[in-house]
């Protein structure tokens, strides 16, 4: 029923339930929305790494230093006590409501029988998706405190500070007093603080250094081992199923760093993996007979199948210029309305401007028509006037 972690004690897996899998889906659906509008980059609703690493340049600039720290042990420590107090406060603080009535039915039966599947009477399992989820909503308590930008994935933290001391302020004041009431320690080993720019950090695989992104070390090897494991001499597999498992790693590991400043590495990688490639395809022939590593070529790799970092990399470079020009382009074309814009406005303006002093012209004139007319009918009257008398001496 429970099977032990072989190498990471105390790890350990249960087996899953279609049960456990529906109330991973509710949790998640009732949280998403609420953890969307609070921390929009949290891992639980952003997992993109373009996105992550975009808001890590942005606020490295805004934000001068940084605190990285995880966990010890996060998933094996969670005490099921506290998890099970916690969650209707942490439904009730997140989503600004009260719990509903399936919420808490699943707190009294199927989320205590999950964690009842625990040897160790606390800790979550490995690679459930109710674990995922609550490993993901425990921690919520801690993140609400945290009042500065900050990314999180699992139980590994990077938060962006703005002072020197802050850093320190931060995890002595919030993150260990919060700590400590989870029942939850830091990882010492990992706990890392300095300045963006002149120190590196390394989270969720990207060391960012000096405003670049490169591939961290540790995954590098780790990657290098796979492609090990799979072209061993010992294995009896064909040809086809080998490159279709380095695809599968290939595909897997380029796409999720095509992101950084990795060229020179994929490369790197590529030579690495095409030489254990031939080692393998060659295992059978003589071990002196260097003709048949000349046969298989490159080319001749890439036509049996075999996939490419390097070709993964380059896709997604010569995409993002046809991006960026896309955007410069766009950019021109509003510039270019907006002038036109302007221009009509402009336009608009001085005839307005224009209309206006036309019609104080015609008002004057027209007041001055008025005052001839005015004076001529004045004079016509002294006229009439003067000649009246004249006419009746005449007569007498």
């Amino acid at each position: 029923m429970v099977g032990m972690h072989k190498t990471q004690l105390p790890y350990f897996t249960i087996k899953n339930k279609s049960s456990f899998g529906r109330v991973a889906k509710f949790l998640k659906r009732i949280f998403s929305s609420a953890i969307r509008k609070k921390f929009p980059h949290h891992y639980l609703v952003q997992q993109h790494p373009d996105k992550i690493l975009k808001f890590i340049k942005l606020n490295s600039y805004k934000h001068s230093y940084f605190l990285r720290f995880d966990i010890k042990l996060y998933y094996p420590s969670i005490n099921h006590k506290i998890l099970l107090n916690k969650l209707p406060e942490i439904y009730q603080r997140i989503t600004n409501k009260t719990p509903s009535r399936r919420f808490k039915n699943q707190l009294k039966k199927e989320i205590p029988e999950f964690l009842a599947e625990s040897p160790y009477l606390k800790g979550l399992s490995l690679g459930s998706s109710l674990s995922y989820i609550l490993a993901a909503i425990f921690l919520l308590d801690l993140d609400t405190e945290i009042k500065r930008p900050f990314l999180r994935y699992q139980d590994d933290y990077l938060i962006f500070c703005k002072t020197k001391k802050e850093p320190e302020h931060i995890l002595h004041n919030i993150i260990k007093p919060k700590l400590q009431e989870l029942d939850l320690e830091i990882n010492e080993k990992k706990l890392k603080s300095g300045k963006f720019h002149k120190d590196s950090v390394c989270f969720t695989g990207f060391n960012y250094y000096a405003g670049y992104f490169l591939i961290d070390t540790v995954k590098k090897e780790e990657f290098k081992k796979r492609i090990i494991s799979i072209t061993r001499l010992s294995r009896q597999k064909s040809k086809e199923a080998v490159i279709k498992q380095l695809n599968n790693q290939i595909l897997g590991f380029g796409h999720y760093y095509k992101f950084t400043s990795a060229k020179n590495i994929f490369e790197e990688l590529d030579r690495f993996i095409r030489q254990r490639l031939r080692r393998y395809l060659a295992r059978n022939k003589d071990s002196n007979n260097k003709s048949y590593n000349l046969i298989l070529t490159k080319q001749t790799l890439k036509n049996l199948g075999l996939k490419s970092l390097s070709d993964i990399y380059a896709k997604y470079a010569l995409k993002n210029k046809r991006n960026i020009k896309k955007s410069k382009q766009n950019i021109n074309k509003n510039c270019v309305n907006n002038r036109s814009i302007n221009l009509l406005k402009t336009r608009e303006s001085i005839d307005s401007v224009l209309y206006f002093s036309v019609l104080k012209e015609l008002r004057k004139i027209t007041s001055l028509l008025g005052k001839m007319e005015r004076r001529i009918a004045n004079l016509e009257k002294k006229v009439v006037n003067e000649n009246k008398p004249e006419k009746s001496e005449k007569q007498s």
